[in-house]
């Protein structure tokens, strides 16, 4: 049955095949027509939380759905779709037994078949690939029929764990397009999960960081870049922003060590953190060739939209706009570190911006 409203998740922990919780406490809300991007390494429970939500994990917490209680809901009543990559294909049939196999499996009658194929074929742009056998198809193509096969029935939430993973840059824009519009047509709300942050970018709504079976932030990736809350929220702008060690001092104002120089960094928290090791974390934009701290170019990286440099400085890498050669030996100048975090838990000790207020 399709509901109404926000599909609202609290402190939501669940199990891996039995074996102890590797998601923990979990909050997030999707609204209808919404997208949610969940972005995380392998092994940080990206898996495990759909697998849960889609109800084939042991879980625990307060999930509701237009206010009514999710669990209390049979499965077969949630009108949930839970996809993955090309392995969910048969690759002996054609692309339109594939797209309709959960309608059959439901036993739905030809013309609601008919009809469900014809919509689906045209959200996912899969109309003139009906007839093949999955078996022939690259890539892009069998993208298509992953897609179609999500939206060739009506659901309150769609999960897909990672389908894309072969698809080019410009291929994967092109079906996160698609699917974008597809929900907003249907009325769905999708979890997408992935570990590539090129991915994240390509969604309008949200992105949901998950580190260690938590969801350490979530939130647009204007909101996470302008404010991480977590060092993971930062690995998902890696070539922007990068994590060094650092120690941090309070003489009136904070401060971090950084290449043996002292730079401003935001207020932290406690002053508990005065001479201690932190993680500071600095902005591609907020380096520069010039200055006082001593560098080694370990790499040039072009992003399509220009050229940086891949630095090496006491401590770990830093990222700077401008040119020069491998193996050359620069001096840079680093303006401020941009946020700070506790080297053990990983969380945030610094105010959002770089101000240095006493704390």
């Amino acid at each position: 049955m399709l509901e109404k409203g926000e599909f609202v998740v609290k402190n939501f922990s669940a199990s891996y095949f039995g074996y102890g919780d590797k998601v923990k406490d979990v909050c997030f809300s999707l609204r209808e027509g919404e997208v949610m991007c969940l972005l995380g390494e392998e092994g940080s429970g990206k898996t495990t939380l759909l697998r849960a939500l889609a109800g084939l994990e042991d879980c625990r917490g307060e999930v509701t759905l237009g206010g009514k209680n999710w669990p209390d809901m049979p499965l077969k009543d949630r009108e949930v779709c839970y996809t993955f990559g090309r392995d969910s294909l048969d690759r002996k049939k054609s692309a339109a037994e594939n797209i309709v196999k959960p309608l059959v499996l439901r036993g739905a009658g030809q013309e609601e078949i008919k009809e469900a194929l014809k919509r689906a074929a045209r959200l996912a742009d899969a109309g003139d690939i009906l007839a093949e056998k999955v078996k022939g198809l690259p890539p892009y193509y069998i993208a298509k029929v992953i897609l179609a096969r999500a939206f060739v029935r009506k659901t309150n939430l769609l999960l897909l764990d990672e389908p894309l993973s072969e698809l080019t840059f410009t291929q994967r824009e092109r079906v996160f397009n698609r699917m974008c519009r597809g929900v907003r047509e249907l009325g769905s709300r999708v979890i997408y999960a992935t570990e590539r942050p090129y991915e994240a970018v390509c969604f309008p709504d949200k992105v949901g960081i998950m580190y260690s079976g938590a969801l350490v932030q979530c939130g647009s990736m204007s909101e996470i870049y302008q404010n991480p809350t977590h060092r993971a929220a930062v690995d998902a702008f890696s070539r922007d922003v990068t994590c060094i060690p650092a120690r941090a001092a309070f003489n009136g104002v904070w401060s971090v060590e950084l290449g043996g120089k002292r730079v401003p960094c935001p207020a932290l928290i406690n002053r508990i953190y005065d001479g201690k090791e932190v993680l500071a974390a600095v902005r591609r934009s907020d380096v520069s060739l010039g200055g006082e701290v001593g560098a080694k170019v370990l790499g040039v990286i072009d992003d399509g939209k220009g050229r940086f440099l891949r630095l090496g400085v006491p401590g770990g890498i830093i990222y700077c706009n401008g040119i020069a050669d491998v193996g050359q030996e620069v001096d840079v100048t680093i303006r401020q570190a941009a946020f700070i975090f506790d080297p053990s838990s990983g969380y945030s000790v610094g105010s959002v911006s770089c101000r240095n207020d006493t704390v």
